[in-house]
């Protein structure tokens, strides 16, 4: 009979002592627990630890019988780890990275947490013929194969559905190599010996029963000591789901991310810098990371990682900066033709600062036809300390007069960014548009000739300025209007009845609701819209008096045409110039509509704003009506119909305004391709003099070239204008028509291309609508200048 035979019915009779689980035998009836270290549970033996590659293998059957020995025996036959190493040295070597606690994890599990338990190895199955199975320990739930562990990094993988993922595991086992290698030297190296973490999990996999995902609450449950008391502890066993659950897919992708988290070294440098881009993106305060919350959360996700300091997260944002602007630069640098800019004025949150910023941001389009806006320059705007606490907490304060201010800010943008044979033109706001420091740059640049036609399309008035600037004019009447409305919501949110309706009409209404900082005009014309909708929800109940009514309405329509311009032309997606015009004609028309009204002080209202909107469409219809010429679907046909509505008999003089302009900036642009045929004609001439003419003699033969490439320039606008109009689409992009069309008109589509990219505001839509404008984090403001332009340049590169 064989030996394994021998002992298949050998049994180990413990009585427990006082001494501890290592005193608990009396008697070995077999020598293969020299081999293997028992482990008890209520005074009986469940599972044996193998002393050298410290498998555990199961002593109890499903039925809660022994299951002998003989597994014990083969396993021993097998055992990878036993060739060349005694249990003594294993267990005395104090220079092993593995050593083996006194109190061992599975004594500290309560005995019904191993139940259903059924670890066995690999030659227990015939099944396990393939080779893999060398470089493998079968893992057993409920009598079937669910897993396998590596016995080289103790990594467990599904086994239940296919052998071909370990073998692909076995050859990119990061421990194999080493195992191999120290098997051979007679050396044990770390990986050649599971480490404490990896047999804890070994030995917590009980908590894996029934193929199910099973939480093992202990807090209120007492761990047996070594003493054999019980104390209380508060320890949870998570399991992860069985195999047999996941399909093939889970299984890759837990595989893979597993594969990856064991393969991936951790990068504190790349921490730092996607830390620097969440701060900034987020517009949190830089001391954000010195917060004892912020740096606890962070070690509990990662203990090795060292938390920055605010001083590490500015100088990472700085070079953060410096990089993002190279590349910018580098593609504006590329670009043949110009770029418009904006000026707006941004201020701290909260009280009133001592000082404002200075924000410019470049709109062009891209070589792919593609509009773009980006902040190239954030500068000091005004600064004016009234005390001494400020000028110490605000570090601007201390900026001197020379190195602020709108010429500052601007010629130092055009120079840093190249930007002075590039400019087109400037879109401000008031208190930019308004200063002297702004002439002074249109005078340079004239003077310069940097901008077209004299800069007469230069220093444009932000529309979102001149909006707000109309409707305060009728502020009195329409404060009045508000009073109404105050009484009316109240009426309705009196009763939890009327109240749920009100909520309903606005829920249905599609329309934002303002925040609190929103301008005084946009909540009234909100309540405006939740009253409209309230009663043709509810037509039947009688809500206002019919005096109130005739005011109410007319006001409603009348905020409704200025809110909706605001809302496209300061939209959040970059609307092209030509869209401006109809916008802006809406308000007019609807002032025009409302100034016959019956009543007395809406009447008035309407009169005073229709003074101020035709004030500003004097100064503006020239660039207004340019950009419209240029979309092929209505070209300067629609604006001689435009033009006569708004101006009557002297429309002619205003078309013809608009003609002119038109052709004097189509003839610069064909000049500047002119500049390199002059260059071309000079270089002949001078040739032609070595063969004996004189240069002089042929500057008339120059002139006549230059005029009849002029006249064929100038007849490529004359076809565009007499061209047929294109189809009005919902879906029509004048961009990508002008791309298309490049070729037919290659100097026309430069000019477009230009044109279509001036912007008529200066603010987005959520600035343009608020009472605050926009605004940087007060934390932010105490920083230097140079550190605020790289936050909020870097923040909006980052969109």
């Amino acid at each position: 009979m064989d030996h394994l035979d021998e002992h298949d019915s050998d049994e180990m009779k413990a009585v427990p002592v006082s001494d501890g689980p290592a005193a608990r035998l009396r008697k070995k009836r077999s020598k293969i627990w020299d081999e293997y270290r028992p482990i008890f549970v209520d005074g009986a033996i469940q599972s044996a630890e193998c002393l050298y590659c410290h498998i555990h293998m199961s002593c109890r059957g499903a039925d809660g019988q022994s299951n002998g020995t003989s597994h014990l025996w083969r396993h021993q036959k097998i055992c990878r780890a036993k060739d060349g190493f005694g249990p003594s040295p294993l267990q005395q070597d104090a220079d092993l990275p593995y050593v083996v606690n006194e109190v061992d994890p599975v004594d500290q599990i309560l005995p019904d947490s191993l139940d259903d338990i059924n670890l066995v190895t690999r030659s227990e199955n015939s099944k396990f013929r393939s080779k893999v199975w060398k470089d493998f320990i079968p893992f057993y739930v409920g009598g079937r194969v669910q897993g396998a562990d590596c016995v080289h990094c103790h990594k467990r993988l599904s086994a239940d559905k296919g052998r071909s993922h370990l073998n692909r595991h076995t050859q990119t086992c990061p421990a194999r190599n080493g195992n191999s290698m120290s098997h051979q030297k007679g050396v044990l190296f770390q990986s050649s010996v599971p480490n404490f973490k990896s047999r804890l999990q070994d030995e917590l996999s009980p908590a894996l029963t029934n193929g199910k995902v099973q939480i093992a609450e202990y807090a209120n449950k007492f761990l047996k000591g070594s003493s054999g008391d019980r104390s209380p502890a508060g320890h949870h066993i998570l399991a992860l789901p069985a195999m047999d659950e996941m399909n093939s897919t889970e299984q890759n992708m837990t595989s893979a991310q597993t594969a990856a988290g064991i393969s991936r070294k951790f990068d504190q440098e790349a921490s730092y810098q996607e830390l620097t881009k969440m701060i900034i993106s987020l517009g949190y305060p830089l001391s954000i990371v010195e917060h004892e919350e912020m740096r606890r959360f962070a070690k509990s996700l990662n203990p090795t990682f060292n938390m920055a300091s605010s001083i590490d997260i500015e100088e990472y944002s700085t070079l953060l900066f410096q990089k993002e602007k190279t590349d910018l630069k580098e593609k504006i640098a590329l670009l043949s033709h110009r770029i418009s800019l904006s000026a707006s004025v941004w201020a701290p949150q909260g009280a009133e600062a001592s000082v404002k910023y200075l924000c410019l941001a470049a709109h062009f389009i891209d070589s792919e036809w593609k509009l773009q806006r980006k902040i190239i320059k954030f500068g000091v705007f005004r600064s004016s300390p009234s005390s001494l606490e400020r000028m110490i907490h605000f570090k601007e304060a201390c900026v001197g007069d020379s190195d602020s201010g709108p010429f500052y800010v601007i010629q130092e943008a055009i120079r840093d960014w190249n930007l002075d044979q590039k400019h087109f033109s400037l879109t401000s706001v008031s208190a930019v548009r308004n200063n002297e420091d702004t002439s002074k740059v249109m005078e340079m640049l004239t003077q310069g000739k940097c901008i077209p036609i004299r800069g007469e399309l230069y220093n444009v008035a932000c529309v979102d300025d001149v909006l707000n600037s109309i409707v305060s004019k009728g502020q009195l009447v329409l404060h009045h209007v508000g009073n109404i409305l105050e009484k009316f919501i109240q009426a309705q949110m009196s009763s939890s009845l009327t109240r749920q309706q009100l909520l309903e009409v606005v829920a249905h209404m599609g329309l934002k609701c303002p925040q609190e900082d929103a301008k005084w005009w946009h909540k009234i014309y909100f309540r405006l819209e939740v009253f409209v909708h309230w009663k043709k929800a509810y037509p039947s109940e009688e809500l206002l008096s019919a005096e109130d009514t005739k005011i109410v309405e007319p006001a409603c329509r009348i905020l409704r045409a200025f809110y909706r311009a605001v809302e496209v032309i300061s939209g959040p997606v970059c609307s092209t110039a030509n869209i401006y015009f109809n916008e802006l004609w809406k308000v007019r028309t609807t002032l025009q509509e409302e100034a016959s009204s019956d009543h007395t002080e809406l009447a008035n209202m309407v009169w005073v704003m229709q003074e101020a909107f035709n004030e500003y469409w004097q100064n503006s219809y020239v660039w207004l009506s340019i950009p419209v010429v240029l979309d092929p679907r209505f070209k300067i046909t629609f604006i001689e119909f435009r033009l006569k509505r708004a101006f009557g008999t002297d429309a002619e003089k205003y078309v013809s305004t608009v003609r002119d302009t038109i052709r004097e900036l189509f003839h610069e642009y064909c000049g500047s391709l002119e500049k390199s045929g002059v260059d071309t004609s000079t270089c002949e001439a001078r040739d032609v003099e070595f063969d004996g003419f004189d240069s002089d003699s042929l500057e008339d033969w120059d002139e006549h070239l230059n005029a009849q490439t002029r006249s064929q320039l100038l007849t490529e606008l004359d076809n565009y204008l007499e061209d047929g109009l294109v189809p009005r689409k919902d879906d029509f992009d004048i961009l990508n028509w002008w791309m298309s069309n490049s070729t037919k008109y290659p100097t026309l589509s430069i000019m477009a291309r230009d044109v279509l990219a001036m912007p008529a505001s200066a603010v987005n839509c959520e600035a343009a609508l608020s009472s605050e404008g926009n605004t940087i984090h007060k934390q932010w403001s105490t920083l230097s200048i140079k550190t605020i332009e790289a936050l909020v340049c870097t923040r909006d590169w980052m969109k």
